[in-house]
């Protein structure tokens, strides 16, 4: 593994173990570098802030599920991140409690929006989506994050029948596109800190 993966998961480790005890809000740089023994010009040098380490680490378990493997989109698909998500939940329950200007629940959003449209783009060949597609695919994606926070905090669902439902509410001509998209982790990666909608 490269080094600057290897700092990276660093503060990811620090910031997960940190806020066992603190909120996102309180919890500073500084702190995540003390922690780590480190400086806090190294921390910059790879993230712009807290909030851009939080979106690395959702990035990393979104890519560790699709990212470089074959095409496809299946319930298992789904099940497979959200156990994934699953096994970092007090991480997931203090990072959606956080309500900054620059809060993770956006952030994702933002991600699933951006993402969901590649796919469809690249499925159809279109420059573009349709408005209709479009206000599909937002409308389908800001449920997706509502519902999440719910079950994330709730639990009224196993994983199991979460995504079940999940699965069959997405409607299908993003079901079509997400079969066929080829998700690269560097692309995926590369979307840290990047926010999509205006």
């Amino acid at each position: 593994m490269p080094m600057k993966d290897r700092t990276k998961l660093m503060f990811a480790d620090a910031l997960e173990e940190l806020l066992k005890t603190t909120t996102l809000e309180k919890l500073r740089v500084s702190h995540l570098c003390e922690y780590c023994g480190t400086t806090t010009p190294t921390f910059y040098y790879y993230f712009h802030d807290k909030y851009e380490l939080v979106a690395w680490m959702f990035l990393m378990d979104f890519a560790g599920e699709v990212g470089d493997k074959p095409p496809g989109y299946s319930l298992d698909v789904l099940i497979s991140m959200t156990k994934r998500m699953e096994k970092r939940k007090a991480f997931y329950q203090k990072a959606f409690s956080d309500r900054s200007q620059n809060s993770i629940v956006d952030y994702m959003t933002d991600f699933n929006i951006q993402i969901a449209a590649e796919a469809v783009k690249y499925a159809t060949g279109a420059e573009g989506l349709s408005r209709d597609q479009l206000f599909a695919l937002k409308y389908h994606n800001y449920g997706i994050m509502g519902i999440f926070r719910d079950w994330l905090f709730e639990g009224e669902f196993t994983v199991e029948e979460f995504n079940q439902r999940l699965y069959e509410r997405t409607p299908d001509f993003l079901k079509e596109a997400f079969a066929v998209f080829p998700y690269s982790t560097a692309d995926i990666l590369r979307k840290t800190g990047k926010k999509t909608r205006k």
